[in-house]
């Protein structure tokens, strides 16, 4: 009996753990955790927070872009992994060279953030998500910050936006998120992609 309960409790102890999602490659790679430390760059996306990872790079692979595709297959990358249908990597200071000639914008490849709770990488979708304030127009937040409305849900007082090539992403958020007119303002990040079965 007693073996019983004992191999009763492993089991349980052990679906209790295998619940959690947890990315390995991420949590093993010593590069990850250093290079997100490394940024100083420290954000909070629906509740969660995340450090961007300095020199990391996420490419659609099913996006039509060679250039960026190319740039994340160069061997001289300090870490890579796959993510959905992003392939995300670490650029060595040789290829970040190269890459500086790249366009930084969304359409060439996003940045990469680490959640230290769960050692899983995050793609930053390049998104601002902002909860306005009843009667404020996410027009005029376009315009005073100098940003692209992308969505305005106005039933729910919730706009999506994104900032130019020239301007930073976080900086912008955390002016967002000072403003009286919002409730809050968060980047928005992709950390769980659907498996197939």
């Amino acid at each position: 009996m007693k073996k019983i309960i004992v191999l009763l409790l492993i089991s349980l102890s052990t679906v209790a753990f295998a619940d959690r999602d947890v990315d390995p490659s991420s949590l093993t790679s010593p590069i990850v955790v250093q290079k997100a430390l490394d940024s100083g760059v420290v954000f909070t996306s629906n509740q969660v927070q995340y450090q961007l990872i300095l020199g990391g790079r996420a490419v659609n692979q099913n996006a039509n872009n060679v250039a960026a595709l190319s740039a994340s297959s160069d061997r001289s990358n300090l870490w890579s992994d796959q993510k959905g249908p992003f392939q995300v990597f670490i650029v060595s200071e040789a290829s970040n060279a190269s890459l500086a000639a790249m366009s930084s914008s969304a359409s060439s490849y996003n940045q990469i953030a680490y959640n230290p709770e769960t050692g899983n990488v995050a793609i930053i979708v390049g998104e601002i998500i902002v909860k306005l304030r009843p009667n404020v127009s996410a027009e005029v937040i376009a315009a005073i910050y100098n940003i692209n409305l992308v969505n305005n849900f106005q039933q729910i007082n919730t706009a999506f936006y994104r900032v130019n090539d020239w301007q930073d992403i976080f900086t912008i958020s955390k002016q967002l998120s000072e403003n009286p007119a919002i409730e809050y303002a968060e980047v928005d990040v992709i950390e769980h992609f659907a498996q197939p079965l």
